[in-house]
């Protein structure tokens, strides 16, 4: 068990117990402290590893990427290759993507990390990358194939100054090849891909 989280079970447990004594008038409505051992094995459930992450591991390595954009719906997509380095981190339980390629012309590197969060049950994500200042957040799930996951972003527009909301999707082939498509609204208010990247693992 690690040090660092029994010291969190015991100082969240003492801390629950300081504010039940300081609230005498509302102690009989709220639940009484949790055990400390129930407390310790919560957090070692939520931390440990499992088939989810299994699923990460498996994208670790360097990957050849065709990128496809489609900003304008009346004229063909746009074509561009990047490289992609993933890497594991934390035992296992994250991947981190670094991306460098170029995008409309200008060079372009971006940096991702991604996760199984096994309190929410949902696949976590973060993506920056220099062209904005914004983080994207996202959340996934996997479907009964094992082979698609898929995404609810949101980042900050500069169109409009305001949250804005993505659908993306994550199509598992094999080992070695892997897609990412994203959605969004269209001119015509109506959902469209925005783009397409096909990753290759490098030398297969």
């Amino acid at each position: 068990m690690n040090v660092r989280w029994v010291v969190a079970a015991v100082l969240l447990t003492l801390a629950a117990g300081a504010v039940q004594a300081d609230t005498s008038k509302a102690k009989a409505a709220k639940p009484q402290a949790m055990d400390p051992k129930a407390m310790q094995e919560m957090m070692v459930k939520a931390a440990a590893t499992g088939p989810q992450h299994e699923i990460l591991k498996k994208l670790e390595g360097e990957w050849d990427l065709v990128v496809r954009s489609m900003m304008d719906p009346s004229q063909p997509p746009t074509e561009t290759k990047s490289h992609s380095v993933i890497r594991t981190l934390m035992d296992g339980r994250y991947c981190q993507e670094e991306s460098a390629g170029d995008f409309q012309g200008m060079p372009f590197t971006g940096m991702g990390i991604t996760g199984y969060d096994n309190v929410l049950k949902k696949y976590v994500s973060i993506w920056i990358d220099n062209m904005g200042t914004g983080i994207m957040t996202s959340q996934g799930t996997m479907d009964a194939t094992g082979k698609v996951i898929t995404w609810t972003g949101e980042s900050s527009d500069p169109m409009t100054g305001k949250p804005s909301k993505v659908r993306m999707v994550t199509h598992i082939t094999d080992d070695n090849h892997h897609t990412f498509e994203m959605y969004a609204r269209g001119p015509d208010g109506k959902e469209m891909k925005m783009m397409e990247i096909s990753y290759t693992r490098h030398g297969v």
